[in-house]
């Protein structure tokens, strides 16, 4: 899997200042997030403020080596600095060709939501070179209206078979893009989520390429956006005191057994990663669904056995809960099939079980 590329979405002419777009740019960059979205056909874009504010933004992105994304539609002139051209409903391939042939430095994307194996088909016959291409599915500003998890998988597998990247995006809790400030998801199950869910769940799910929909995302989302992996899911551990054996869970990557079972997710090697550390014995619980547990010394040669409870299971002595991935987390625990990696990010809980 390729690195997991981020990015943001900026809107001109929509009423945000240039100062704050500006400030989110270069804000968003310092994390390290590398790719800029805007859109040149919004109906409710005020056409003399997205002229000015445009050059600007398109500028500043260069300045600071990101790549530029451009929604566009026929008929539309194509920006000079725009690095990516999202070609909307509308071309047909021959003008794909023609804008690919026109522009061999930039990518063409297609729209991951709507392009069937038909029109790749006819792409290809046109002689359109679709390893210079990438895919970004829409989001959807009207609520209920985002795509099934179901259908986004079925597209990424039809783009990936033929080696397209796939990019999606997340809806912001902070700042939500008018008129109708619903956010914007491309899957519907993500409206609701915060920015730190959604893209954990779309890295999970296989997209090489992830962008916060909505333009005013505060601080603690980009940095959310910019701590995901593609390559390792990373889960909230809710513990309840401090242990010694705390910064060794956090420290480590985790892969779950190819051989999946049915009431926990088990982890290889596991045991081997705690010879030498010393496993106090807690008291012991009975497990509920999204518990973490570690095997004791009194189960033997399983001592050390990190597992993910994904039912409840009986108290026993020789298991201890360690902790508990959070409610609004245990959705994630489905995107751990066999031989996928995780790891944990560790904190501490005001309260007991």
């Amino acid at each position: 899997m390729t690195k997991l590329a981020k990015g943001i979405s900026l809107y001109p002419g929509l009423g945000r200042p240039l100062e704050d777009c500006l400030r989110r740019l270069e804000e968003a960059a310092a994390l390290g997030i590398t790719r800029l979205f805007l859109s040149f056909h919004i109906p409710e874009t005020d056409p003399e403020a997205f002229d000015r504010e445009v050059a600007p933004l398109l500028a500043r992105a260069r300045e600071l080596s990101m790549e530029t994304v451009g929604d566009l539609v026929p008929g539309r002139p194509v920006p000079e600095t725009l690095t990516s051209l999202r070609l909307d409903d509308g071309y047909t391939p021959e003008a794909m060709k023609a804008l690919q042939d026109r522009y061999p430095d930039r990518k063409l994307v297609l729209n991951a939501s709507a392009v069937g194996e038909d029109l790749l088909e006819a792409l290809e016959r046109q002689g359109v070179d679709l390893s210079r291409m990438e895919a970004l599915h829409n989001f959807y500003p009207h609520p209920h209206t985002g795509l099934s998890e179901g259908y986004l998988r079925r597209q990424n597998d039809l783009f990936h078979r033929l080696g397209i990247p796939v990019g999606a995006f997340v809806a912001s809790r902070k700042g939500r893009r008018g008129p109708l400030r619903e956010g914007l998801p491309t899957l519907e199950q993500d409206r609701h989520r915060t920015v730190s869910q959604g893209a954990r769940q779309l890295a999970a799910l296989g997209l090489d390429a992830v962008y916060i929909g909505d333009d005013g995302p505060d601080r603690q989302e980009l940095e959310d956006l910019a701590r995901v992996s593609g390559e390792v899911l990373e889960l909230t551990l809710q513990v309840w005191e401090d242990r010694p054996l705390y910064p060794v869970l956090a420290h480590h990557v985790y892969e779950t057994r190819p051989d999946e079972a049915e009431e926990v997710i088990r982890t290889v090697n596991s045991r081997a990663l705690w010879k030498g550390v010393e496993i106090p014995k807690l008291p012991f619980r009975r497990c509920h669904a999204g518990d973490v547990t570690l095997d004791n010394p009194l189960y033997g040669r399983y001592a050390g056995e990190l597992e993910i409870c994904l039912t409840e299971l009986p108290a026993d002595r020789r298991v201890d809960v360690l902790g508990r991935i959070p409610e609004e987390e245990r959705f994630l625990l489905k995107y751990l099939p066999g031989g996928k990696k995780f790891r944990f990010r560790v904190v501490k809980m005001d309260t007991g079980i």
